[in-house]
């Protein structure tokens, strides 16, 4: 029975009857007949509080982090109480006692970066067979698909997918890793096989306050490398060159569109209707693994487009590469990828213009997005986009300024306001256009996004292109703490048909 608790610091306070453990779980509601509750605190929950409704519900041992007295509760007499302090550090490992250590039984690759984690994933379940993907946009085993809630789940969830994809026969698991999850540890008990390290720029300082600190809980994904694990950096991004200088010597792989001393080199030779086409070197890799010199110099057209996807596709190259997979069946299936959703998505209209649909929600992935477009459109280019509210601040003026760079007009709108005024959010970001003297007439603020859209598609000319940013893939907005319908493409396409 306390098994599950091996190489983990813990205390019975209260020895109850032995019984057969049957699951675990950390949400009352989930709980049945001979399962063990983990009485977390949360940063909105308290799951002390529930207590009382898991006993109910027929829970037989209670894991809690702060002490409680078992005769408070109501049919405590036979129920095992534990103590364990820092719960959240530890459940990983608890969780992995429990289901015998799945994480074991199946190739992880870890991408981690403030932007290209969920592109990265894409590409590398559209190459690799057998897989299951956790991230951004959804967790799937296989071809089952199945809804998320956070980037990086709860260690006990990641546990739970890692099992079932295990048991479904998955071979690979691939994984966005937020830097939420690194620093509190919901990774803590697994080892990657490879893991990418796509940029690093401004975003989570709300919870990391620091770029130090957000620096530092990217780079912790390569301590949890295996031994013959594989770091693949991205040495373009100075955060990244850094790792790499710090671990010359080990089995790291670097990838560049810069640096032709990179382990794999890359370049766009140009832009087509349906995306570009590009050169990859991975001469150096090769000679570095081999000793050897061969044909290594590749050209292969993609479906997707600009220089922040040529680094997508490098990193996950390269840690293909690392993983013993053959580079003429990657380029094979690379040149055969679709256009990812809600990533640069386009949509067909009549207006004889283009208009993308984009995640771009930091400084960096907004410029990333524009100045590609920018190269691609031959009038103007218009931009929409806000900010999300209860998030980093500081980044707000610096998206404004980002805009600014490649936009002819933008227009300010609402994103997920939360719990903040929207009209606050929006001042912020007009600090930026302010502070650079931005036109007053090449701008607008229009607080509902779908008025927003509205006017933007009512703006569009023939060549123009109209980039609507910040929300992408998702089908919702958070106002207030309500999360309701709402979809980008779907309002446009909405608006289109009028």
């Amino acid at each position: 029975m306390y098994k599950i608790f091996e190489n983990v610091d813990y205390e019975v306070f209260h020895e109850g009857e032995t019984f057969e453990i049957k699951g675990i779980e950390y949400d009352s509601r989930k709980i049945e007949n001979d399962f063990v509750f983990i009485a977390m605190i949360g940063s909105v929950v308290d799951g002390h509080e529930f207590i009382q409704s898991a006993i109910d519900k027929g829970a037989k041992m209670i894991v809690v982090e702060k002490m409680v007295n078992p005769e408070r509760y109501e049919n405590s007499k036979n129920i095992t109480f534990v103590f364990i302090s820092n719960i959240r550090k530890k459940l990983g490992i608890i969780a992995s006692n429990f289901y015998d250590f799945p994480q074991n039984k199946i190739k992880i690759i870890g991408i981690t970066g403030t932007n290209g984690k969920t592109t990265s994933s894409f590409i590398l379940e559209n190459i690799l067979e057998k897989t299951a993907r956790i991230g951004t946009t959804g967790n799937r085993i296989l071809n089952e698909n199945f809804p998320t809630v956070n980037t990086t789940p709860e260690s006990l969830e990641l546990i739970k997918l890692i099992d079932k994809s295990v048991k479904m026969g998955a071979k690979y698991f691939i994984m966005e890793v937020s830097s939420h999850a690194l620093q509190i540890g919901r990774v803590d008990m697994l080892k990657f096989d490879s893991a990418i390290f796509t940029n690093l720029t401004q975003d989570h300082l709300d919870f990391h306050k620091t770029m130090e600190n957000y620096f530092n809980a990217k780079k912790k994904i390569f301590t949890l490398l295996k031994s013959d694990g594989a770091g693949i950096i991205n040495i373009d991004d100075k955060y990244g060159k850094i790792i790499f200088e710090e671990n010359r010597g080990r089995n790291y792989i670097s990838f560049s569109k810069n640096d032709k001393s990179a382990d794999v080199y890359g370049e766009i030779i140009n832009y087509t209707n349906d995306g570009m086409k590009i050169k990859i070197n991975a001469k150096n890799y090769f000679e570095k693994i081999s000793s050897i010199s061969n044909e290594s110099e590749y050209v292969v057209e993609v479906n997707l487009i600009g220089d922040y996807n040529l680094y997508n596709i490098l990193g996950c190259v390269a840690g293909l590469l690392s993983m013993g997979i053959d580079i003429d069946y990657i380029l094979e299936k690379l040149s055969n990828i679709s256009s990812i959703p809600g990533r640069f998505e386009t949509i067909k209209n009549d207006l004889e213009a283009r208009i993308v649909v984009d995640f771009a929600h930091t400084d960096d992935g907004l410029l990333n997005i524009g100045k590609t477009l920018q190269k691609i459109t031959d009038n103007r280019v218009i931009t929409i986009f806000g900010a999300g509210g209860d998030r980093d601040h500081d980044k707000r003026p610096k998206m404004a300024k980002a805009a600014a760079k490649f936009s002819d007009f933008i227009i300010l709108t609402s994103d997920n306001p939360r719990t903040e005024n929207p009209i606050s959010i929006l001042a912020a970001i007009e600090k930026g256009l302010v502070q650079i003297d931005y036109p007053f007439d090449k701008y607008l603020i229009v607080a509902d996004r779908e008025k927003a859209i509205k006017r933007g598609l009512g703006m569009l000319q023939k060549g123009d292109s109209l980039l609507i940013a910040g929300k992408g893939h998702e089908t919702y907005q958070i106002i207030g703490k309500e999360k309701i319908h709402f979809d980008d493409r779907e309002i446009v396409k909405k608006y289109l048909k009028k």
